[in-house]
């Protein structure tokens, strides 16, 4: 069964936090690297992922964070993940991602993460 991606975008306070829910992968992926790179353009250079509700992601996933982290590193912005989810904690640990984007297991830990 094919599981799309659900994308909810809202601000904690100031900070943009984009919800993701279900699978970023190849066919899903693309839209969630369009929505990011829109928010980083229009909204600042700190923002928070919650992968709390993924339930798989790919290179290609990956490939969009990194281009999300590309684009806010020209600003010196920053990019922080939640995730509390082993599966998806071991993808960023297994391709080294976890020293590139500090993953947190509650929102308020990331939002005092970004701000800082």
């Amino acid at each position: 069964m094919e599981m799309d991606l659900q994308i909810n975008v809202r601000k904690h306070e100031e900070i943009p936090v984009i919800e993701l829910s279900g699978e970023v992968d190849a066919y899903t992926s693309a839209r969630f690297r369009e929505i990011m790179l829109d928010i980083i353009d229009s909204d600042g250079v700190k923002l928070v992922i919650s992968m709390n509700d993924v339930e798989y992601i790919d290179s290609s996933g990956l490939g969009a964070l990194v281009g999300g982290l590309k684009r806010v590193s020209e600003r010196d912005g920053k990019i922080v993940i939640i995730c509390d989810k082993p599966q998806v904690k071991k993808v960023f640990e297994i391709t080294g991602l976890e020293k590139v984007f500090p993953i947190y297991g509650t929102e308020e830990e990331a939002i005092a993460a970004v701000r800082s």
